[in-house]
């Protein structure tokens, strides 16, 4: 579960607080976060020898931090035929510069809406609410 906006606030909060928050990421997600950034170039297999999931949950979690952009995939080719994929996670400073990147943008964006804030604006609002539930 998700911390609130107000938790956000605690001088308590911690680094994976934020990414989870920033990110609304599970707490699995989060372990295998975790996970991954400690074993670097890590297979499915062996993750799941760490964390008491299955292949498709720990699979599910990859996909998604690899679509958020903090978790990236190798394919490494075995000596006996076939393949098989790692995973590694951004370089510490890397994941440290893009969560705080991602951080002044989502600032700046809030900052230039409520700079947008007005009479008019709250207005404007009112009377679509009215129009909403008017019956």
């Amino acid at each position: 579960m998700s911390l609130s906006l107000n938790s956000l606030l605690s001088k308590d909060i911690t680094c994976f607080d934020v990414i989870k928050n920033l990110f609304a990421l599970t707490d699995n997600e989060i372990d295998v976060l975790a996970c991954i950034n400690h074993l670097q170039l890590v297979s499915i297999a062996r993750i799941t020898e760490i964390l008491p999931k299955d292949r498709a949950t720990i699979s599910r979690s990859i996909s998604r931090l690899m679509g958020i952009g903090v978790v990236r995939k190798e394919k490494e080719n075995l000596e006996k035929g076939g393949y098989q994929f790692l995973y590694s996670s951004l370089p510490m400073e890397e994941l440290r510069n893009f969560v705080k990147n991602t951080l002044n943008s989502i600032i700046e964006n809030m900052t230039n809406a409520m700079d947008n804030l007005t009479k008019e604006k709250c207005e404007e609002k009112f009377q679509e609410v009215k129009k909403k539930y008017k019956k």
